[in-house]
């Protein structure tokens, strides 16, 4: 007898089986679908004597999906060539359910920093997506369902889903978490929602050959599976964060494993459950150590396929199924932020970046935390410091960058290279790398081509030996006279700072900058003009200077 095992996501139904009885006990004349896993490489010659159908060739992780007799395909597993043999699952969606944790996420705050998962590549295994939604802009995609020929959604998940994550920013519908990213459908269950496990893995292998970066899974079993963790762990090791579902209880009968759901619960997956729009524990959603973040799950309002009950192309569902790609677009922003970080970085830092729920640190009801999106541009920046909105505003405005670890470090010297760099892509001079009067610049230097054009412009010296040193840290009193220069101040009388004289070079642009509020000094009333000035203190100048309302 089966048992079905309903969850408001995907779900799987299939014999209950013991840890021995992997492949479970039909008749010897019955066939059935079955993953092979070889020791080595595939060796088709164990089938020669049995009547079987390739579905599958697994080369990621030497298996293959055959159809054959019971018996004999179960007979395998005592070769010495062949390492596991289980049987291919059956995999089923059902959904019910809003759009409130745009903002529980801190996703504002995110698209304010221009973060939309632009140049990340985000795969969708599910029910295929709508190819005809006005709301969604999908990159490509595949289909695995038997006489199909298109990743078209027939079933309305799928397209649920990848509006959660990818919604157009537009005048229509709703907005996905990351709007901008790259969305692909991976088409692996049917219109029922069925489909066999095997489908969901060749999805995987496709999105590995695709080079994607994130695979969204909403796809949950009480059942661990050999092949399924092995492929998901071959993905893991090609850079690929593969996001699931943490599984759904609505019997009312109680969470019946004592940790999450597969595939949630591997070590290569990052598990997924959700919270209401209270921040509190959805009922239905699935909880345990392997638990890794929530999201919101209940009342998720997104894109759906037109039919007769959603005319509008648009429905409301709940589940862990939603709560999965809130937590895959995010990934997709942070993935934005910090292009050449380590996976393992990112996630570490998502972790750092929740907001705590239930006990205190990790724990088995929210994992994590809730999970947000980012609300600065760099992980070693506070939200709330007084640099911040000035940094913001020049990165947003391409005019500095940050280091490939994710950090800014405000409090590093900033060089005289770097500040005419900066300086010279706001006046928007030649940047071309070239030879300049300077001995010291060389061609290959990133900061050439500006040093040359505002040399050029009377907005740099340089020094009585023709050297220009750009490597050199700048002082705040040298950063007043390039600025004054490069933006041509009209003169405005101001009280003068006390440690700032008339027979220095640097008066009268101090002064300058500082009638036009765009320097403060110190609390003691100076400016200590021969200090090094930072990374934070010259891009609150630069950017006041480019923004009045920064002021």
């Amino acid at each position: 007898m089966k048992k079905l095992f309903y969850v408001l996501t995907f779900f799987l139904f299939f014999s209950i089986f013991t840890t021995n009885e992997v492949i479970g006990s039909p008749d010897s004349e019955s066939e059935d679908r079955f993953i092979v896993g070889f020791e080595e490489e595939i060796d088709f010659t164990l089938f020669e004597d049995i009547p079987y159908e390739v579905h599958y060739i697994h080369e990621e992780i030497d298996a293959v999906t055959v159809t054959g007799p019971v018996t004999e395909i179960k007979a395998l597993q005592g070769t010495s060539e062949v390492k596991w043999v289980e049987k291919d699952r059956i995999v089923k969606t059902e959904g019910q359910l809003i759009d409130w944790g745009y903002k529980a996420t801190e996703t504002t705050e995110a698209k304010e920093l221009n973060l939309t998962g632009e140049g990340v590549k985000v795969a969708v295994i599910d029910t295929g997506i709508s190819t005809t939604h006005p709301d969604l802009d999908i990159a490509g995609g595949i289909t695995f369902v038997d006489e199909t020929y298109s990743y078209d959604d027939d079933n309305g998940h799928g397209t649920h889903v990848a509006g959660v994550i990818a919604a157009q920013n537009n005048d229509i519908g709703t907005l996905g978490v990351s709007p901008a990213v790259e969305l692909y459908a991976v088409k692996a269950l049917d219109e029922d929602g069925m489909g066999n496990q095997t489908d969901v893995m060749a999805g995987i292998e496709w999105a590995m050959d695709n080079e994607v970066d994130i695979i969204n899974l909403s796809i949950t079993s009480p059942y661990s599976s050999i092949a399924m963790k092995t492929m998901l762990e071959e993905a893991k090791d090609q850079g690929i964060i593969v996001v699931a579902a943490s599984g759904n209880e609505e019997t009312g009968n109680g969470q019946t494993t004592e940790d999450i759901m597969y595939p949630a619960r591997y070590d290569s997956v990052i598990g997924v459950g959700a919270v209401n729009e209270e921040l509190y524990r959805a009922e239905f959603s699935y909880v345990g150590p392997s638990l890794s973040y929530t999201a919101p799950g209940e009342d998720i309002y997104s894109t759906y396929i037109t039919n007769a009950d959603h005319p509008d192309g648009y429905a409301v569902m709940s589940g862990t199924s939603m709560a999965t790609p809130y937590a895959a677009g995010i990934i997709a922003l942070y993935k934005q932020n910090y292009p050449d970080m380590a996976n393992e970085k990112i996630i570490e830092i998502v972790s750092k970046e929740v907001m705590d729920l239930g006990a205190g640190g990790k724990d088995i009801q929210y994992g994590y935390g809730l999970i947000q999106s980012p609300d600065k541009l760099f992980w070693d920046m506070e939200e709330a410091a007084w640099y911040t909105p000035y940094v913001n505003y020049l990165v947003i405005g391409d005019l500095i960058n940050g280091y490939t670890d994710g950090t800014f470090r405000p409090g590093n010297k900033i060089t005289r290279e770097e500040v005419v760099t900066m300086i010279g892509r706001a006046l928007g001079l030649n940047g071309e790398r070239r030879e300049t009067v300077f001995t010291d610049v060389k061609v290959d230097y990133f900061g050439s081509g500006y040093i040359d054009s505002a040399y050029d412009e009377n907005i740099v010296t340089g020094y009585p030996d023709q050297t220009f040193r750009p490597k050199s840290a700048i002082t705040r009193g040298e950063v007043a006279v390039i600025i004054d220069r490069a933006f041509d101040f009209p003169e405005k009388s101001t009280e003068p700072f006390t440690d700032v004289h008339a027979d220095k070079y640097y008066y009268e642009a101090v002064h300058v900058l500082k009638a036009h509020n765009l320097i403060t000094g110190y609390n003691d009333g100076k400016f200590r003009p021969e200090q090094e000035i930072s990374r934070a203190e010259f891009s609150a100048i630069l950017a006041k200077t480019l923004n009045e309302n920064l002021r």
